[in-house]
């Protein structure tokens, strides 16, 4: 497998990881990744080969079969410019296998591909089984800060929702970056925690356990995308962006709330929701951990591993 891993924070990465870590692979990848079964390679470092597929898809299709997964398509340049997505494309069309973690991806991939298949991110239960939290007055973001994760409308949710509810707090984690040092200059309340990037899994996911609800106010994002599935499993309530496919995995008020992305009194409204009905934030809650069941890492990684024993 090739591909940029932790402790670089993101989805694909955290992909990579958990796959390597459950079949009998090698990971090419950059020096200090935490993969155990790995090559490191400096060229990797700053991800510049990676963005190159067409011409590494070209050198690995002389020996190897090639499997070429795509984390999410839609938002991202490469695919809004036709110049970069036609490039992008001709290293596609090399691949004996294209993964879809994403339902929507999938689709629009079908347009163009006869070889696409999904198979979606997952999640680690193994890490909440041991969990007891006592749950707080907290409401809780874990993703990267950047444009594409909707932080800012957040803050600006936040902001309406504590003439309301004064005692509660907001978490953000993810790596303390410019924009973040921008944003927690825009917003000073004292009650928006950064709590920068936590690598250890057992604190991180002890954080979700511990809140009151979660909120991935993403702009865009592959279906589903591993954060999300992880706070699903944490049994806690979710108000998320109502996403392209969402709805094609997720029931609406049942195991999730959905919001229009980038509408900030809409999202403030969803979490208030859940913030002055716990019977209904605990139903909620419930529903999503029942769903979460479905993503387990293990059986992702057989899926996968099945697929590449079929080339």
């Amino acid at each position: 497998m090739i591909g940029i891993t932790p402790p670089i924070e993101g989805g694909s990465q955290r992909h990579i990881y958990e796959i390597s870590s459950k079949i009998n692979c090698q990971v090419l990848t950059q020096k200090g990744s935490i993969c155990k079964n790995k090559i490191e390679l400096p060229v990797l470092d700053n991800n510049q080969l990676l963005l190159n597929l067409t011409p590494l898809a070209i050198l690995l299709k002389i020996r190897y079969k090639v499997v070429i997964t795509v984390h999410g398509i839609t938002g991202f340049k490469f695919y809004e410019s036709k110049l970069l997505w036609f490039f992008f494309k001709q290293g596609l069309k090399l691949a004996d296998l294209i993964i879809s973690v994403s339902v929507n991806d999938k689709m629009l991939l079908d347009k163009e591909f006869s070889n696409v298949i999904y198979i979606s991110n997952g999640v680690d239960l193994e890490l909440y089984r041991n969990i007891n939290p006592e749950i707080k007055k907290q409401i809780t973001f874990v993703g990267r800060i950047h444009e594409q994760k909707g932080v800012v409308y957040l803050l600006e949710a936040f902001t309406l929702l504590t003439k309301q509810n004064p005692d509660f707090e907001l978490n953000i984690i993810g790596k303390i970056n410019p924009l973040a040092s921008s944003l927690k200059n825009q917003f000073s309340n004292p009650k928006i925690i950064w709590k920068g990037f936590i690598l250890d899994r057992k604190i991180l996911f002890k954080e979700i356990a511990s809140s009151y609800a979660l909120v991935y106010p993403s702009l865009w994002e592959a279906l589903p995308w591993p954060a999300l599935l992880e706070g699903l499993a944490s049994g806690r309530p979710i108000v998320a962006s109502d996403l392209q496919g969402m709805r094609k995995v997720f029931n609406n008020k049942k195991n999730i709330l959905l919001c229009t992305p980038g509408n900030s009194k809409e999202l403030a409204e969803k979490i208030q929701l859940l913030l002055k009905n716990k019977n209904m934030a605990e139903k909620v809650g419930k529903a999503g951990k029942n769903l979460s069941l479905r993503f387990d890492w293990q059986e992702i990684a057989r899926k996968i591993n099945s697929e590449y024993g079929k080339l």
